[in-house]
């Protein structure tokens, strides 16, 4: 059920921010605002945050609001304006860095999905303290679904639906990221404690 009380009102702020950003940028064009791999060599810096708030068309932007509004519906994981825009800007940093490191072949990128995934799962482990089976189940989803698409021949990817291939790497940076985040503040919290 989705929740609209006080403890959760900055994430349901935030992320009509956030999909208002992306109707805004899928309104001026992808080409301004995409990853390219040659985004170093050119100077155009701006494209390692932006690309991750275009999208190829209208559907690929409304399939990750719809899943950036189903996270929340779920894990209402109660974040700050500060802690959302901090995972915002390390996501599409890391996985742009990523792309540009260990993905040389890939041309351009557009998506919110690598930054979603990492969302959901910072999401599932915050709801641990309140939820441990969604969490579990949650957190247990999005590592099967990874696994899946890393290591199987079986398309599990909306790429027919939004008519473009999916790049299956950003929603794995987007996991090693998320569990990066998690592990470090595990070690803040256990230190805090000691």
């Amino acid at each position: 059920m989705i929740s609209f009380n006080r403890k959760y009102s900055s994430d349901w702020y935030f992320v009509a921010a956030m999909i208002t950003l992306m109707l805004l940028f899928q309104l001026i064009g992808s080409e301004v605002f995409r990853y390219q791999q040659n985004w170093l060599d050119n100077s155009e810096y701006w494209r390692v945050l932006s690309a991750h708030w275009v999208h190829v068309n209208w559907k690929h932007l409304f399939l990750n609001a719809a899943g950036l509004l189903l996270c929340l519906s779920i894990a209402r994981p109660g974040w700050s304006y500060t802690r959302w825009l901090l995972y915002q800007v390390y996501f599409a940093l890391g996985i742009s860095f990523l792309f540009t490191l260990f993905n040389p072949w890939l041309d351009w990128y557009v998506g919110y999905s690598g930054i979603l995934y990492g969302i959901f799962l910072l999401a599932a482990v915050d709801l641990y303290n309140r939820d441990q089976l969604i969490a579990g189940l949650l957190g247990a989803a999005i590592v099967i679904k990874i696994t899946l698409e890393q290591t199987s021949d079986i398309n599990l990817t909306t790429s027919d639906m939004i008519g473009s291939p999916v790049i299956v790497d950003a929603h794995l940076y987007g996991v090693i990221l998320a569990i990066f985040i998690a592990s470090v503040n595990r070690v803040i919290n256990i230190m805090k404690h000691d």
